[in-house]
This record gives C-alpha cells, structure tokens and sequence, in this order.
C-alpha cells in the first residue's frame, strides 16, 4: 500500500508530460505487478497483541464471550507498569486494545473478577509503579468500555498479591489473603493476611467475614469457584514464616495445602489429599465447568533446581482428588488464566519462565483438558489481504490509465 501511495502522489504531484517521456515506466509497472502475483505469498505478520508482562489480572466475561485483562508489570527493559486494558475473542484469535477515558493507575498483582449478574468485572488491590501498595475497587464495563472507582465506603487493608473469585451462586465477590512487601508496607516490615472479604457490587459494600477458621495468611495462593458444588477452593502461596502472627508450624515457606470455602456457612475446611501438586507460588487454576474439574498450571517452586513448575493438574472436588495431566509444555510463573466456557477452553497469557524474573512472555496459550493439550495461538494475520492484492490493483489502475494517456499523445 505504501509504495501504490507513494506512485499516486508522485503522479499528482510531478509535470505529466516528465513521466510519459520515460520509456520504460509502464513495462516496469507491470512486470512488478507480474511479479507480485507470481510469488502468490502468503507471507504472515504480527497482529496487534499485548506487550510481554507477568502480574497482570484477566477473567471471562461470559455473557459477551471474551477474555479481558488488566495492568501487568511489563519487560523489565520498561520503568512503569501497565493501564491498558486488552479484549481476547478466542473465536478469531485476535486481541484488541480498548480505550476507556479513566482506568486504574497503574499496578501490578491486583486482581479481578467477573460479576455475572451485574455483567461487571471487579478490581482490587494491587502494588504501584512507585513502591505502594493499593486497597481501591474499580469496576469495569465492557459494553461501555469503562472504568469507574467504586469508592465503597469500607475497604480492605491495603495489599497486593491476593486471591479473588465471583460466586455466581451467591453473586457474591469473595477475596483471601495477599500482603504487603516490605517496600511496599507504610506501616512497617512485611505481613501476609488470612482474612476473607465479600464484596457486593449491587451496594457496593466490602465485608470482613472472619470466619472461625481459615488457611495460614498468604500471598499469590489461587482461588476458583466450583459453580457445580458451590464452593470456592484455594491452593498454595507464599507463607512468609518470619510473620509470627501467621507462622507455621511446619517452618514451610511454599504452600501445598488444598482448602474449600462455602460463603453460605462462611467456613473454611481443608481438603488436602495425600496425593497433591508440590508447593508452589504464583501458580493459577481456573475452574473447567464443562468437565466439573479445576485445572492448575505452573508456578514456583523451591522444589525444583529451575524453580518453575511445568506440571498441569486437575482437581476433583466431589472425589477431593488431585490428578496430574501430561501435556508438552514449559514452566511458567505469574502469568494471567482464564476459562472461556463457550469455547470450553483455559487460555492463559504472559508470564514468565524465568525463575530471575529477566525475560517475560508474550504468548497467548490454550488448554483442552478433554485432549489434554496444549496449543499455542500465534496471533497472525495473513498478509497477502492486506498488502499484496491492493498493491497488484493499484499498480494495474495506474499502468492502464498511463497507457492509455500515452496512446491518445
């Protein structure tokens, strides 16, 4: 397209008669044109896509059948961390950058969930560019492609590396643990939480429900909901043991344990089976309600000399099994999951593979649990619609009209 143009300005801007003496002009236009048509290429290039990031949050909005993600910490090469808000349609595998007037500032490790019965996606928390930590709810609207700071009145403690679920049963948003770094603490030292909070949407409201008993306070553990028990389940984190008000006994650092949590009772029971995945942090899962099972991927582990988790295990609520799978794949960490139930497929998105957290993933991959595969999705678009067969016209149009002013001289 850019050389068509370039001719196009050229005929309009230089002395006809200049161009018509020239001999060789319009055979030269058509053996180029020839030439084109002979490669008969389907030469492929990059579609747009997101930048390479780790810490980034991303959900299903199943009522408009796409995959929205949110902020990120991008390629160490870059200072700040991510505003931009990016639309997946697993359908046509294409991403698309949105462009809403106010967005969230921007953060790493906050964490989203989609309200199903609002149609609204949740956000909360998260660390900042500048060294601080975030307690703010926004939410968001596809249809609108907007972001508005919910302001509730009561919010949680600040914190970043938590773990947020919707409760479709309950329309209930349910969020655990997270803490603060100690760069990232105004009040000092480093904490990890254990409290659960419900947030209503519909009045706006954050509610600390202290239940009885709940898992040892973490950061980067995972939550999903099971939509066919209507129970929320968590798996794994980081227990920092030097927190002595949560420390565990066991001295372990990396978390293996397997817990369920029903908002109706608001209890916590762990479930932990003998057969489980390893400890890990910074893992995902989401949950497959086609095959009533949750999936896991990834994560970081002291376990391993690469640190990174390559395994992928599904879990069985009503049997309380772990299962482990067997695709081909490659360990990564801190990567955004979600589970597209039209398509009835988990996508996940960046990430890392790096245990030094030096190179970052830009790569959007798909996971069928019924095949139990992998695929990665190669954002392509193919070139020859959008360069070689509007060039071929363009060439023509200019090489017969110049033939035919030629004739008539």
């Amino acid at each position: 397209m850019f050389f068509a143009a370039t001719w196009l300005e050229k005929v309009k801007t230089m002395k006809m008669k200049k161009i018509l003496r020239k001999k060789t002009l319009v055979p030269a236009i058509f053996v180029i044109a020839l030439l084109l048509i002979a490669t008969n290429s389907t030469v492929k290039v990059s579609a747009a896509y997101p930048q390479k990031r780790l810490g980034h949050c991303m959900v299903y909005d199943s009522v408009n059948d796409r995959i929205i993600m949110y902020g990120g910490q991008p390629d160490p090469t870059y200072v700040s961390y991510k505003t931009e808000t990016w639309v997946y349609d697993l359908n046509a595998n294409t991403w698309t950058i949105m462009s809403p007037e106010s967005v969230p500032y921007q953060k790493t490790g906050s964490k989203m969930a989609y309200d199903s019965e609002s149609e609204k996606l949740i956000n909360f928390g998260g660390t900042h560019a500048e060294d601080y930590s975030s307690n703010q709810t926004w939410i968001y609207d596809y249809l609108e492609d907007s972001w508005t700071n919910a302001n509730p009145a009561n919010t949680p403690r600040l914190r970043g590396g938590h773990a947020m679920v919707y409760d479709s049963e309950s329309d209930i948003v349910i969020m655990f643990g997270g803490g603060l770094g100690k760069d990232y603490n105004p009040y000092g030292g480093q904490i990890g939480y254990n409290d659960t909070w419900a947030y209503d949407y519909n009045t706006n409201t954050w509610t600390n429900m202290t239940p009885s008993i709940t898992p040892l306070g973490r950061g980067s553990s995972i939550l999903t909901y099971d939509s066919e028990s209507d129970k929320i389940v968590l798996f794994g984190g980081y227990h920092s043991p030097t927190v002595s008000a949560y420390a565990d006994p066991t001295g372990e650092v990396y978390q293996r344990d397997t817990w369920t949590y029903d908002y109706n009772t608001n209890t916590w029971e762990n479930v932990t089976p003998s057969t489980s995945p390893n400890p890990r942090t910074a893992a995902n899962m989401a949950y497959d309600s086609e095959s009533d099972r949750i999936i896991l991927f990834g994560g970081s582990t002291h376990l391993d000399t690469t640190g990174m988790e390559d395994e992928v295990w599904s879990f069985d609520l009503n049997s309380g099994t772990w299962t482990q799978m067997n695709p081909a794949t490659t360990g990564k960490r801190a990567f955004s999951i979600a589970y597209d139930t039209e398509s009835d497929k988990i996508v996940i998105f960046g990430g890392t593979n790096s245990s030094s957290l030096t190179s970052y993933s830009a790569e959007t991959w798909m996971y069928d649990y019924n095949i139990d595969e992998w695929t990665l999705m190669e954002i392509l678009v193919d070139d020859t619609d959008l360069f070689f067969i509007p060039t071929i016209i363009s060439l023509s149009i200019i090489a017969i009209v110049l033939l035919k002013r030629r004739r008539t001289r």
